[in-house]
This record gives C-alpha cells, sequence and structure tokens, in this order.
C-alpha cells in the first residue's frame, strides 16, 4: 500500500475510546446532582456498559468491516454518537441516561472504533506501533464521546484531558443541558470535517461473507489465550478511571475542582503512554512491553492502597496513566502479531473484533464488582484497590504463554 494511503486512513483512525476514560468526572456530577438518589454502584452501570458496548461491538463490526463497509460503518457510528449525546442533554432520569449515554453512545462508539483501529492495524506493519501510538493517545487528551482525527488539532478529542476541565467550567455557567449540547456539536463538526478523509473504501465490496468469529483463530490456542488475558485485565483496568475523582473527594477530602483535574492528570500520562512504545528502540519496541506494563499497573494499583496524600495520588495518576497507555497501544499491536502470515489484510476487523469482545465482558464485570468490593461512600476503596490489581496481575500471567509463543516464533529461521 503506498505511503499517502497509509496516512490518509491512519487520519480516518484517528478515534478515541469514548467517554470510558473520563466517566469518573461524570459520576461524580451525576452522584452529587442529577442522579443522587441513586447509588454510586447503579450510577457505575452507565460508564461500565457504554465502555462494554465500544468493545464488544467489535465482533459484529469487524466482519462488516472484512467485507468492504467502512464508510457506512464510520456514518451509523457517528450518528448514533451525536443522537446519543444530544438525547443526553434532555435526560432527567437515570433509565434516560442509561440508554442515552450508556447503550447509544457506546454502540456508536464501537461501531466508530473497530473500522478505524481496522485500517491502520492492515495499513502499517513497521511503524504500526507508532501509528496505533498517536491513534489511541488522541483519546487521552479527550474523552466525552468518540471523535475523529480533526478534533485532537481543533480541541484535542473528547475529554480524556480536555472534557473534564471543560465540562467543570462550562456545567455551572451553562447547565448541564447546554453543556452536554456543545459537546454533541462539537462532536458533529469533528466528525463532518472528518468525513474529507473517507475518499475511497479500503476494501473492496462483494468479498465472501465473515462469520463473527474466525474459526482458525479458535484453534490457536496463543490467541484464544490472549482474548482471555484481556477479559481478565480489563476487569481491572478502568478501576482508576472509574473511581479517581470519587476518591480524591471521599477518601482525601479534596474539592470537587481538584478531583477533577487529577482525572485529566491521570489521562495526561495515559496520553503518553500510548506514544511511548512507538518511540522505543526497535528492540525494546516489543510485546514485551505489554506483559510488563501490565504486571507493573497490577503493582501500582494495590500500591494505591498506600495512598493517603494529594500529592502521592497525583504521582500515582502520572504513573498509572503511563502504564495504562502502553496497554491500550500494545494490545492492539498484539493482534496482528499473534495472526498467521496473510491473515492481517484478510481477517483483521474479525480478529480485533474477538479480541475486543474479551476486553468488553472484562469491562461489564469489573467496575461493578469493584464497586460492590468497597464502601465508597465511606471513603473506603480498599476493595476495588485489590480487585483492580489482582485481575491486572492475574492478565499479565496468562499472557505469558502467547508471549513465548510469539519469541519461538522470531527466533525460527526465516
Amino acid at each position: 500500500m503506498h505511503t499517502e494511503n497509509q496516512w490518509v486512513e491512519f487520519a480516518n483512525g484517528q478515534i478515541g475510546r469514548g467517554i470510558i476514560n473520563s466517566d469518573g468526572a461524570y459520576q461524580e456530577f451525576y452522584s452529587s446532582a442529577l442522579l443522587s438518589n441513586m447509588s454510586a454502584s447503579s450510577i457505575s452501570w452507565i460508564g461500565t456498559i457504554q465502555g462494554c458496548l465500544l468493545e464488544i461491538v467489535g465482533i459484529f463490526v469487524g466482519p462488516i468491516y472484512d467485507r468492504g463497509y467502512f464508510h457506512a460503518l464510520i456514518y451509523t457510528g457517528s450518528l448514533l454518537v451525536v443522537v446519543g449525546t444530544m438525547a443526553l442533554s434532555v435526560c432527567t432520569t437515570y433509565w434516560q441516561v442509561l440508554l442515552a449515554q450508556g447503550i447509544c453512545v457506546g454502540l456508536g462508539s464501537g461501531i466508530v472504533f473497530v473500522p478505524s483501529v481496522s485500517v491502520v492495524t492492515a495499513s502499517f506493519n513497521k511503524h504500526r506501533a507508532i501509528a496505533i501510538g498517536v491513534v489511541s493517545s488522541a483519546s487521552s487528551v479527550g474523552e466525552l464521546e468518540t471523535l475523529p482525527v480533526t478534533h485532537i488539532v481543533l480541541i484535542g478529542k473528547e475529554g480524556g484531558v480536555i472534557y473534564p476541565i471543560a465540562f467543570r467550567q462550562l456545567q455551572p455557567k451553562v447547565g448541564f443541558a447546554w453543556a452536554t449540547r456543545i459537546m454533541g456539536f462539537i462532536a458533529l463538526a469533528t466528525f463532518l470535517m472528518s468525513f474529507a478523509a473517507f475518499w475511497r473504501p479500503t476494501t473492496a465490496k462483494g468479498q465472501k461473507t465473515r462469520s463473527l468469529v474466525d474459526m482458525s483463530a479458535i484453534r490457536e490456542l496463543p490467541f484464544m489465550l490472549y482474548i482471555l488475558a484481556l477479559t481478565v485485565l480489563y476487569a481491572g483496568y478502568f478501576v482508576p478511571f472509574f473511581y479517581a475523582p470519587t476518591y480524591a473527594t471521599q477518601h482525601l477530602g479534596t474539592n470537587a475542582d481538584l478531583a477533577f483535574y487529577l482525572l485529566a492528570i491521570l489521562n495526561s500520562g495515559a496520553f503518553l503512554g500510548r506514544l511511548l512504545p512507538g518511540l522505543l528502540p526497535r528492540f525494546l519496541a516489543r510485546v514485551e512491553v505489554l506483559l510488563l506494563s501490565t504486571a507493573a499497573a497490577g503493582l501500582l494499583v494495590l500500591a494505591w492502597i498506600g495512598v493517603e496524600d494529594v500529592g502521592g495520588f497525583v504521582g500515582f495518576s502520572i504513573i498509572f496513566g503511563i502504564a495504562s497507555g502502553v496497554i491500550i497501544t500494545m494490545a492492539t499491536v498484539m493482534v496482528p502479531v499473534l495472526a498467521p502470515p496473510g491473515a492481517v489484510q484478510e481477517t483483521i476487523g474479525t480478529r480485533l473484533g474477538m479480541s475486543y469482545f474479551g476486553a468488553g465482558i472484562g469491562i461489564l464485570v469489573g467496575s461493578p464488582i469493584a464497586g460492590a468490593a468497597s464502601k465508597t461512600a465511606q471513603g473506603d476503596f480498599k476493595g476495588a484497590q485489590i480487585f483492580g490489581g489482582l485481575t491486572l496481575l492475574a492478565g499479565a500471567a496468562i499472557m505469558i504463554y502467547p508471549w513465548i509463543t510469539i519469541r519461538r516464533q522470531r527466533r525460527k529461521p526465516t
């Protein structure tokens, strides 16, 4: 594929991971105002379902992408994100918020996310880690919905760094409804500008029908264990992102403004971490980085138990953010690395969808378990911290066999 075509498709792939990384900011607002009559566990289901749908719909979207319907997926997903955001602005009850933000925006995010990452993964080989790192780093600069490349140029995508701060400043001045509508208008504008980059199909339509699951991949033990590892580690991965603002206010006693900025600091670290694998020397930028980063993230979450002051929590947020960012980038890089020769171009969407499905299951069960294991109203987060740390470490342990398999393949003479 020509280099200029790679970079056009790369621009198409600037998709963030949705509201999931900034859900803690919304959970804090819902708990204190809009949905103050609901428990923290119930409110956490909004972001949990959205994060789950972002990943889990990939198993349906991937085969559609492999058949050549890139444009249809991007347009459909974009429409759902904008409609869901606008609908959220008029929501007043828990179930309305769950349907608009959790389900509608979640579905739209997933429909956009998988083809965007797939096209970058299939287009790049030598510089794949750099390309995926830049694609995924956009979601740390800002995560409210799921927006394309042009947004990072204009305002820095969604809300991981930008939007918790912007929402905090807008909401008291214009109210929740108009603050949310502004996010929706920004989403609409940036989606429309990014459509100009979609100047040709990425694959030809009319290819043979793809199944939701690549049956040949099911017979590959390293790949199936890798999906299991993603399921387990993602159960604990988002615990700090979901509970950072609440931890700051309930356990450390900070004000709500500082809590929002702490979430932005966490996402700033993730921004650096998602770029890091592509910037490392070639002999270091390997899949070993994913295993080590996952183990390090698990140890950091367990060490979080001992954090008792704002300074310590800022340090934890930066370091964990970096480790978490590396995980996001390398988790996608691993899929084509584990695929047999020739399978990347033909079934990359399906294989990515299978991987994201496993991750989505982990997100779906992880945060509610972490919430149930803690007493957040009393400032006790040990249950969530222990659960998050142990699941990350367990995911790293399961990943050892796929890592060994890749090392053996590299040593085989070509």
